[in-house]
């Protein structure tokens, strides 16, 4: 095939393009299987969101300090990151912490001083992702 031929078919088709008269009814087939993608084309933003995958917590009785590790694999944290961490003692809501941006590709790591925690309190914290889900863990505080 020569450019020759390449200039003809693109010039028959062009013609025939001029020519074709787009009916009502295949307008809105158009525009409605145009709606659609692009519907499903806005919906792959999400594809990649993901709640956190686990929370490794640790609570150490001498410091009365809780050490939590919340796994959440990223590709850029400054935009897909956990935003929120809340912590309950007994049930009862103690702490809200926002963020806004993890501490890196892999997990977001967060401290608290909690003194009032006794041996036999349960704890339990709930990591936020910025974009879609949220994961919760608890643990029974020891001697």
């Amino acid at each position: 095939m020569n450019i020759g031929d390449t200039y003809n078919k693109i010039e028959e088709f062009y013609r025939h393009m001029t020519k074709t008269r787009l009916t009502r009814k295949d307008f809105f087939k158009s525009l409605g299987i145009l709606s659609a993608s692009l519907i499903l084309l806005g919906q792959t933003k999400n594809a990649s969101a993901h709640p956190p995958s686990d929370i490794l917590i640790t609570y150490d009785t001498a410091t009365k300090t809780l050490k939590a590790v919340i796994t959440h694999q990223v590709s850029n944290p400054d935009k897909h990151f956990i935003n929120k961490v809340d912590i309950q003692l007994n049930g009862q809501e103690i702490i809200e912490h926002k963020i806004s941006r993890q501490d890196n590709n892999a997990s977001q790591t967060v401290s608290y001083l909690i003194p009032e925690a006794k041996s036999g309190d349960t704890v339990s914290i709930e990591a936020y992702c910025n974009i879609s889900g949220k994961l919760e863990k608890e643990i029974k505080l020891g001697l």
